[in-house]
């Protein structure tokens, strides 16, 4: 998760992609080989051109209906300018975790995400 000003980077996905316009934390799937700490850190510069370093990982969260487990990491920016990849993201927006909450088109597991974040 990038924070910034005790808001949290949240994107919109993209029409064509799965669950399109639906508002989540950045990141995406591991590739072949690949650790989540160096996933979180490939994602966020490809689909956002954004340099991070994954910090601390402070747990998982099972994505509700669906066999995929969430990762959650705390990053920091070290780098680059926001570039959104507009295939795969439609809009970014930095929210507090109770804008976070309450933000229609919300995915379901943000709520789980602030839990372990210690956010609400």
């Amino acid at each position: 998760m990038l924070m910034r000003n005790n808001r949290y980077l949240m994107i919109r996905r993209a029409p064509g992609v799965a669950k399109p316009g639906m508002w989540c934390f950045p990141g995406g799937h591991l590739e072949k080989g690949e650790t989540s700490r160096i996933a979180v850190e490939r994602e966020l510069a490809e689909e956002l051109g954004l340099l991070v370093r994954a910090e601390k990982r402070v747990g998982s969260v099972r994505v509700l209906d669906s066999r995929h487990v969430l990762a959650v990491w705390l990053v920091s920016h070290i780098g680059g300018e926001m570039r959104l990849a507009e295939a795969e993201i439609s809009e970014t927006r930095w929210l507090t975790p109770q804008e976070v909450l309450t933000i229609p088109h919300s995915i379901p597991s943000n709520k789980h995400v602030l839990h372990l974040l210690g956010a609400c």
